[in-house]
């Protein structure tokens, strides 16, 4: 049976995203940290990790971009989850009496429009937007509202103060499906990712894209990332449309592999929500 991994408690948005990739006989697991999702995917047979790497709000999880990197993992899918925050607090709990909201930074974040227009609120910085909830119910602590998904409120038993406080409600999160197996994805929702790195020169950039422009390949992701220790060095994420099987694809990476000074294929996956 396949180990999914996810970073927070049940009910948490990755746990959610999961479940759309996933939807059944399958373990899931929870985790503290995203390291900890490569780790276990790393060491543990039949395991795959969900890691958000992107939201339509707040921009990309820079995070998870250098953990592909250091991880000797493939990038097997993605989901595309709508992302839905209400302010959630127990049954007791009167949202007169809200003094603290609770949640993961990503959610308050995406939350902030929100949050500014309501400065009587001290806003605590937690582990996961599940988790809070788990906190506030386990601890009994009073006066303290979460936000998190309309899932958490059904899973702890919490009722909705609030509801869609996201600052947009084209509010999206990217999350990829990590693994072991090195699985190459063909067909119409076939993407492919990759990183590399080049040298300083006039033009370089450009030259790499017109690789991929030249033989109309649709590029639907371009992510810089600063290489630690080489002040204004970078190195380039890009996602396509195609697979690595696809002849076109396949030369254009072979072209552009010798006009660069690093590369790490990281997988030609399937989206299962084109959303």
């Amino acid at each position: 049976m396949k180990q999914i991994i996810y970073q927070g408690e049940p009910g948490c948005n990755s746990d959610v995203a999961s479940n759309k990739f996933f939807p059944k006989n399958v373990k899931r697991t929870g985790v503290r940290t995203f390291k900890d999702i490569f780790e276990m995917v790393k060491t543990k047979k039949d395991a795959h990790g969900v890691v958000p790497v992107e939201n339509s709000l707040t921009g990309s999880i820079h995070q998870n971009y250098d953990l592909l990197l250091e991880y000797d993992v493939w990038v097997i899918g993605a989901v595309n989850l709508r992302i839905e925050h209400n302010l959630l607090a127990p049954a007791a709990t009167s949202l007169k009496s809200i003094k603290e909201v609770w949640s993961h930074p990503e959610a308050l974040a995406q939350c902030r429009d929100f949050l500014s227009a309501h400065p009587e609120y001290k806003v605590v910085s937690v582990y996961d937007t599940a988790g809070a909830a788990k906190l506030v119910k386990e601890q009994k602590i009073k006066n303290v509202a979460i936000i998190a998904g309309p899932q958490v409120a059904k899973l702890y038993g919490f009722k909705k103060l609030k509801e869609n406080i996201e600052s947009h409600p084209d509010n999206f999160t990217r999350f990829l499906i990590i693994s072991k197996d090195r699985k190459v994805y063909t067909g119409e929702n076939a993407r492919t990712m990759f990183v590399f790195g080049v040298k300083n020169e006039p033009g370089i950039l450009f030259r790499c894209l017109s690789i991929f422009a030249l033989r109309n390949i649709d590029l639907t992701k371009l992510e810089s990332r600063a290489v630690v220790g080489r002040p204004y060095e970078y190195l380039f994420y890009i996602d396509f449309k195609g697979s690595m099987e696809d002849e076109n694809c396949n030369h254009a990476v072979k072209t552009l592999k010798e006009v660069v000074t690093y590369f790490k294929l990281l997988g030609s996956y399937i989206i299962k929500d084109k959303k």
